[in-house]
């Protein structure tokens, strides 16, 4: 018998339109019917989920990720990552990259079979859609939170060899154009189906253009440990801000970027051009307190994540259910638009966007019903309620 799920009475985010006192039924895993209450039913057998009053989305993917609940992506082995993909159902999320930190090569290779171990053995929670290597391969002057010991100049026979032990699960790679082999490591990275993504860099405008015309497609954490934008000396934010050629990822936390800055980022790449991300780390959805990433200790006051010198902003504890609220009031976007960019744009970087990142039928029942408020009422994972908000 099939196993039936129906929607009913939410505004509907299609990649078209907002459909009012939309309908969307899934059966068996997959969207079967979107449209118009008017033009169908649930069929007998149905669970029901009502979202009247509130806005039906397509679950988001995370992109740049860390952690959650208290485990982090490199900490707790292939077990925490299991339990980051079912806490992530609190907030909408579907699907996620795990995420690493500049680490020692034995460390990436650890993180990378985890990652592998619990993907093939992950049946709740959000889909592991692979990793995001974020460096080692970036700027000292430039690393923010990441640990000095884990950083290092390309290294293609290492690079190979971890490649090799991910088998295609690796969709992107942040590293610094400027240092002694990037270029050649951007070229790389596309031959190999890896999305080279600049951050952790002082690339000055010309350098990102070379990264560019190399490969390059994305970049890191806009404005975020990068050379920036100046009237005399145009850096690396510069360039993203100015080039059509590149994606860039963008934390809307009010953090890590003025909301103003967030404005600006949006007019000027438009929604094909900005990838909204969390970065979270293990304080995500915990609270105040102290907390790892990677071998760091960081600690959480309020929105702001540090380390322990209470400066150095060490990633986030921001959802993507509120990064997508936080962006249509920083930006102005629509609601097409935040779906756009929190779900098919990351299902893209993924390569997973024949069957997920919006809601259309065949593809995957994964679906985010939020309340007016963005708080998250359902989220529905593979056509089944895999959260429930209890009042």
């Amino acid at each position: 018998m099939a196993n039936r799920l129906a929607i009913i009475g939410g505004k509907v985010v299609t990649p078209q339109s907002v459909i009012e006192n939309g309908t969307v039924l899934c059966e068996d895993g997959k969207i079967v019917f979107v449209g118009s209450d008017k033009d169908a039913a649930p069929e007998p057998g149905s669970r029901v989920v009502n979202a009247t009053g509130g806005i039906v989305m397509p679950g988001f993917i995370d992109t740049h990720f860390h952690g959650s609940a208290g485990d982090d992506v490199m900490a707790n082995g292939a077990e925490g990552i299991r339990r980051i993909a079912r806490a992530l159902m609190r907030f909408g999320t579907t699907g996620f990259l795990a995420t690493t930190i500049a680490a020692r090569h034995s460390e990436l290779m650890k993180a990378t079979e985890d990652t592998l171990a619990a993907e093939s053995d992950s049946h709740e929670g959000a889909e592991i859609l692979g990793l995001h290597i974020e460096g080692p391969y970036i700027n000292l002057k430039y690393k923010g939170a990441q640990p000095v010991e884990g950083i290092r100049d390309p290294n293609f026979d290492e690079c190979r060899e971890l490649l090799a032990a991910a088998n295609g699960r690796i969709k992107i790679m942040t590293m610094a154009p400027e240092l002694p082999g990037g270029m050649e490591l951007i070229a790389f990275l596309k031959a190999n189906g890896v999305e080279a993504s600049l951050g952790h860099s002082e690339a000055d405008y010309d350098t990102a253009l070379a990264a560019i015309e190399a490969g390059a497609t994305r970049a890191t954490h806009l404005y975020n440990a990068m050379s920036g934008v100046h009237h005399r000396k145009p850096g690396l934010a510069s360039a993203v801000l100015n080039e059509p050629g590149i994606q860039a990822e963008l934390i809307c936390d009010g953090v890590h970027v003025h909301p103003r800055m967030a404005q600006l980022a949006w007019r000027a790449k438009g929604r094909d051009g900005v990838t909204l991300i969390t970065d979270a780390t293990a304080a995500q959805g915990v609270g105040d307190g102290t907390f790892t990433l990677g071998d760091f200790q960081i600690q959480v006051r309020g929105p702001l994540c540090t380390l322990m010198d209470g400066v150095t902003i060490a990633g986030s504890v921001l959802t993507m259910n509120r990064a997508v609220g936080n962006a249509m009031d920083f930006t102005g976007m629509s609601l097409i638009d935040a779906a756009h960019t929190s779900s098919l744009a990351p299902a893209r970087a993924c390569g997973v966007a024949n069957r997920k990142g919006s809601i259309e039928v065949g593809k995957d029942a994964d679906l985010a019903v939020l309340k007016s408020d963005f708080s998250v009422g359902f989220t529905i994972r593979a056509g089944a309620v895999a959260y429930e908000h209890q009042v």
